[in-house]
């Protein structure tokens, strides 16, 4: 053999030696530093809903109902309703669902007697179910023009957030 054949051999055995090192050093950072627990889980797709908005003169009624997509566990849900407009400015949160705990504000936009998941399984928010609540007057007045000292409101936006990947599954926005 002449000698230009035989140096292939430890090139080649280095660059492989190198990439073995560089493969290994990777799978235990991976494991040491724990790179697979900050991974959340892929938020559910909810493919279409229909949303209506109604102001009244005692009730002001939020209906959001589940067209196309997949179901999600009401504990898996929270929503997040923003009021805002010349004389207001505030959010509210409906939270460990189906139950509809509030998370007092001072403002006291959601109506503390009219709050339920319609639907077959209360503890699901599927296809056909509607997710409904009243927004109180006192705390956002959506009427034209509104009534008394309440606060005057132009714009409702409504967030439903998949709380396990914290991702918003739902946003849906009303100008009435």
């Amino acid at each position: 053999m002449n000698r230009r054949d035989r140096a292939v051999t430890p090139v080649v055995s280095t660059i492989l030696m190198v990439a073995i090192v560089v493969v290994l050093a990777a799978t235990i950072s991976v494991f040491f530093f724990g790179a697979t627990e900050n991974l959340n889980e892929p938020a559910p797709i909810v493919g279409q809903t229909s949303g209506e908005f109604e102001p009244g003169a005692d009730a002001q009624r939020v209906r959001i109902t589940h067209i196309a997509g997949e179901s999600v566990p009401a504990k898996e849900l929270e929503i997040v309703v923003r009021a805002s407009g010349p004389d207001v400015d505030t959010e509210a949160r409906l939270v460990n669902l189906p139950e509809f705990d509030e998370e007092k504000d001072p403002e006291n936009i959601i109506s503390y007697f009219y709050k339920e998941i319609e639907s077959n399984d209360p503890n699901t928010w599927g296809v056909g179910d509607t997710i409904q609540f009243e927004i109180n007057v006192g705390g956002a007045d959506f009427r034209e023009p509104p009534r008394g000292s309440n606060p005057d409101a132009d714009e409702l936006t409504v967030l439903i957030v998949h709380t396990p990947s914290r991702a918003v599954i739902v946003r849906k926005t009303f100008t009435p």
